[in-house]
């Protein structure tokens, strides 16, 4: 299992290729059992010449090298764990690593996701403050992007009464977006949970969050 929690990290970090060549490199690498030669892996799999050059290129990098040891330093569940939650397994291309920060057992519990405008209206924010009170009673985790406006308040409300949040961020764990939300993200990684499949010093660009919230989706059965 080490062996293969390193190639999935290792693949993870690897820069170049999308996060569904990700997946689908690592379903062929399970077929076979090929986990630490990637020249044999690829025997097994097509990929454009753009992501084979990427892979072939960066595998052996010092860079990959480096940004393995600082990811590895932090806790992090793979596809290949118990612990990896069985709705997340379900979406298409499922991220094949998630780091995170605070409680994992709360992807074990009935979870809501709330997603909204960034520019939150004040209709929203009271659809927020009458709903979510009853949700956070009844033991039920909201879950949301840790972004400005609607994310942010569902993440705010639902600790306010004392509820469990899970925060899905499009950057890696060391950084926070956006910045005014830096003190809000360290509070639900403190009482809840904070997840990402980006690693350290991964910074928020465009295309996360797309991605992010593929996670956010499959994490929950109600959104």
């Amino acid at each position: 299992m080490k062996q293969i929690r390193e190639f999935l990290l290792r693949l993870n970090l690897c820069r170049g290729i999308g996060y569904k060549t990700k997946y689908r490199l690592w379903r062929v690498a399970d077929q076979y059992e090929c986990y630490d030669d990637i020249n044999e892996l690829l025997t097994h799999i097509r990929l454009s010449d753009r992501e084979q050059e990427a892979l072939v290129n960066n595998w052996p990098s010092k860079e990959l090298d480096a940004a393995v040891a600082r990811n590895q330093a932090f806790p992090y569940v793979t596809i290949a764990d118990d612990q990896y939650p069985e709705q997340l397994r379900e979406i298409f291309a499922p991220p094949i690593v998630l780091y995170y920060q605070g409680n994992l057992r709360l992807l074990q519990l009935p979870t809501l996701a709330v997603v909204g405008a960034r520019d939150m209206s004040a209709y929203g924010e009271a659809v927020l403050r009458g709903m979510l009170p009853h949700i956070v009673k009844r033991q039920i985790v909201t879950v949301s992007g840790l972004a400005k406006g609607i994310d942010g308040m569902c993440h705010r409300i639902t600790l306010e009464h004392g509820g469990k949040t899970i925060g899905v961020v499009g950057c890696g764990l060391d950084q926070a977006y956006p910045r005014e939300n830096a003190h809000l993200q360290a509070k639900v990684a403190e009482t809840g949970l904070v997840l990402t499949e980006y690693g350290r010093g991964e910074p928020p660009v465009a295309y996360h969050f797309p991605e992010r919230n593929r996670i956010i989706a499959g994490l929950c059965s109600t959104v």
